[in-house]
């Protein structure tokens, strides 16, 4: 039982993590040999097709899934989303067309929108072929498809700039040929080895489509809170400020990794202790709060490290185009980082606690005041603006789904304000005893690590309880 949920766990999250990294060093190429301006351009039409995917599923996909991993006899599911897909794809596309034709743009956002867009359509229609799968726990396949398309991707773009020939349309057509490549292996694979139901009933997916419905509005305002900076920027703001601020965001949610291993391993328990009822013993409120204290540890742990070599680290390996000119953007949205540690947990416990109304009014709330943020903070400071608006709304989501929790238990953020003042004081203590970064690191380090062992907000008791989390 044990082996088998490790090896679950690894195939899935660790492949997920991988080509992560790849997509990381993939964005961190092509940001550094690109003009910024073009750089922009790219990132704001991901952003754009992204929300428009997002806003065409009709929260479908998490509906399939969860049909399929219940029932062997709702593999229907998969087949129906994949018509949807297709369709919703073509229609769009075509809009997107004529929208293109129609409108004359100054520096081409709108035609290099259709290639982006392309590409993520066509990861839209995978996406039946890769959750069934997932559904079926069998998470290999896709794992190693994707592992090669990634190392294609950066095979190729090295040999484009060793050539020269890296442009927004060189760079569009790479991701393009890895999308079709994904979609091309995942049919041929589906076709051979699996019982993929091709038939399509449009009883099956009128049923799919209103079983999905509830829960839309609630899958386009979450999508909006992570992209709409990014599109709005974009429109009212340059394409070079998108850059600088998109190139912040992506290091942001490099350094929220960490989430996507610590929710599998300890997070699902708290749901389990909470399926039967909102009711917790004090044993567990406090084991909670104890690894609640853990992961705030080293979310801020992190805040603090990036922070101290941003600027200087990042200048030298994008060769002065990022780093100093999007610092206070980075660091704004780096407080961020244990502000979305506590979020998932709140969030975690809030839908184990069956508050799925509460959840979404929670998440509509709060993209929408970031919207309403955004339009008012970039045109008077530009990415600053977008920074702070996400800030105050992440502050926002913590303060109402720490309001949902309140009759499932207490949860104690003294450990939080307890390691943001001890960051700061170390932080300020880095910057005043040394003008060298590696040795502002090890200060900041150690008086964060030491000072919190004094006061004891992190200890023995701490570790011992995550190594009984991981045994059971």
């Amino acid at each position: 039982m044990r082996n088998s949920l490790l090896k679950k766990f690894f195939s899935s999250s660790l492949q997920a993590i991988s080509v992560q990294i790849l997509g990381t060093v993939f964005f961190y190429i092509i940001s550094v040999y690109l003009d910024k301006k073009d750089f922009g351009i790219i990132s704001w039409a991901n952003a754009v097709s992204m929300f428009i995917i997002t806003m065409l599923s009709c929260g479908m996909e998490q509906v399939m899934v969860r049909r399929i991993a219940v029932s062997k006899s709702s593999d229907w599911a998969a087949a129906a989303y994949l018509f949807h897909a297709v369709i919703t794809s073509l229609v769009a596309f075509s809009f997107l067309l004529f929208i293109n034709i129609a409108l004359k743009d100054k520096d081409g956002s709108y035609h290099y929108l259709i290639w982006f867009f392309s590409v993520q359509a066509i990861v839209y229609i995978s996406v039946p072929f890769r959750q069934f799968l997932n559904a079926k726990e069998r998470f290999g396949p896709f794992g190693a498809i994707a592992l090669i398309s990634n190392i294609c991707k950066l095979l190729i773009t090295i040999l484009l700039i060793r050539g020269n020939k890296l442009s927004i349309i060189s760079v569009a057509l790479v991701l393009v040929g890895c999308a079709v490549f994904e979609l091309t292996a995942l049919l041929i694979y589906i076709t051979a080895k699996t019982n993929f139901r091709w038939y399509f009933k449009f009883i099956a997916y009128k049923k799919l489509f209103q079983e999905s419905l509830p829960q839309y509005i609630a899958v386009i305002f979450d999508s909006s809170l992570s992209r709409m900076d990014w599109i709005l920027l974009g429109i009212i703001s340059t394409k070079v400020v998108t850059a600088d601020y998109s190139f912040a965001y992506r290091a942001y949610e490099i350094a929220r990794l960490p989430i996507l291993i610590i929710a599998p391993i300890i997070l699902p328990k708290f749901a389990r202790r909470l399926a039967t009822g909102n009711n917790l013993s004090d044993t567990t409120k406090n084991h909670i709060n104890q690894l609640f204290a853990l992961e705030m540890f080293f979310a801020v742990f992190m805040t603090l490290c990036l922070n101290i070599v941003w600027a200087r680290w990042i200048g030298g390996i994008t060769h002065g185009k990022y780093g100093s000119s999007n610092a206070v953007e980075f660091f704004i949205l780096s407080l961020c980082i244990p502000l979305q540690f506590f979020i998932n947990l709140l969030w975690t416990l809030s839908f184990a606690g069956r508050k799925y109304r509460a959840v979404s009014k929670v998440t509509v709330i709060t993209a929408i005041t970031n919207i309403v943020l955004n339009l008012i903070l970039i045109p008077i400071y530009g990415g600053i603006g977008a920074a702070i608006a996400f800030l105050i709304s992440s502050s926002i989501q913590v303060i109402g789904y720490y309001r949902l929790i309140k009759d499932i238990m207490l949860l104690s953020y003294r450990s939080f304000v307890g390691f943001v003042i001890i960051a700061t004081t170390a932080y300020i203590a880095a910057i005043y005893l040394s003008d060298i970064i590696i040795v502002r690191l090890v200060i900041a380090v150690v008086l964060y690590s030491i000072i919190s062992v004094v006061l004891q907000q992190i200890g023995n008791k701490h570790l011992q309880l995550l190594k009984l989390y991981f045994r059971k």
